[in-house]
């Protein structure tokens, strides 16, 4: 009985280990989040935006240099800002209007 309590509080300890390391934002997409969020106008809801996260394929993350954030509107709808990052720091630029607030990718 103790065997199957100790192997059940591993695999629950594995689970939350591994939820919050993929909710966490890499710092590089904190930086894009904050570029993009510094230039949108006061229809938008600053701390309604969200941005792709670094690729990760078989679990090992590759620095990404280019970012898609949804910005909501007060509206309801979210258009879509390229955050790239530069020698000179972030460059944002209008992607799509009404790209719509999941980010598929």
């Amino acid at each position: 009985m103790a065997y199957v309590r100790s192997t059940g509080f591993a695999f629950a300890l594995l689970a939350a280990v591994f939820l919050v390391g993929c909710g966490a934002e890499s710092p590089r997409e904190a930086g894009a989040r904050i570029a993009v969020e510094d230039s949108l106008s006061a229809e938008y809801g600053r701390d309604r935006t969200k941005c792709t996260d670094n690729p990760a394929p078989w679990f090992i993350e590759k620095e990404a240099t280019v970012f898609i954030c949804a910005a909501k509107r007060d509206g309801g709808r979210c258009d879509w800002y390229r955050a790239t990052l530069k020698n000179a720091g972030w460059e944002v630029v209008l992607e799509r209007p009404n790209g719509g607030c999941v980010l598929s990718f």
